[in-house]
């Protein structure tokens, strides 16, 4: 499937969960189906996962408010209630604050768990622990092009 069209079904996804949210027939997020052998792991750094799922997952489910650069400037950016905005994940300054162990908390259990935004979900139903490390791992190589700095 073609990005524009995955990023168009997310928008519609999104859409449907926001409007069919209070009368239980909301949609599932995107999730992009991968075999275990697809996932694989760097032998050099244990943990690191390489493959294009981390960003299969962020460019279906990720970028509808945090824009395909991370920008948060997604199509979705202006429907998330008055002053609130989707981080700026491409700002290696404040990424580089921020641990892996914060952001899979901000990822798995949602925005409110970490003194954040309530808008941004708890993705916990969606992604497993594997798959959320991707989704970081792809951030801070590809978009950030940071680290963790103490």
């Amino acid at each position: 499937m073609k990005r524009h069209q995955m990023r168009s079904i997310a928008i519609i996804l999104c859409l449907s969960t926001m409007i069919f949210a209070n009368t239980g027939f909301a949609k599932e997020p995107l999730k992009k189906e991968r075999s275990r052998s697809h996932i694989e792991i760097d032998p050099v750094n244990t943990g690191t996962y390489t493959g294009d799922a981390g960003k299969d997952n962020f460019i279906a489910n990720c970028s509808p408010c945090h824009g395909d650069a991370g920008k948060g400037d997604g199509p979705l950016m202006d429907t998330l209630g008055e002053g609130v905005r989707p981080r700026n994940l491409s700002d290696a300054n404040l990424l580089s604050a921020r641990t892996d162990e914060f952001l899979f908390k901000t990822i798995k259990s949602g925005g409110a768990a970490v003194g954040l935004s309530e808008a941004m979900p708890s993705w916990k139903e969606t992604f497993t622990d594997a798959e959320i490390k991707q989704i970081i791992q792809y951030v801070r190589n590809s978009i950030c092009k940071c680290k963790y700095k103490k």
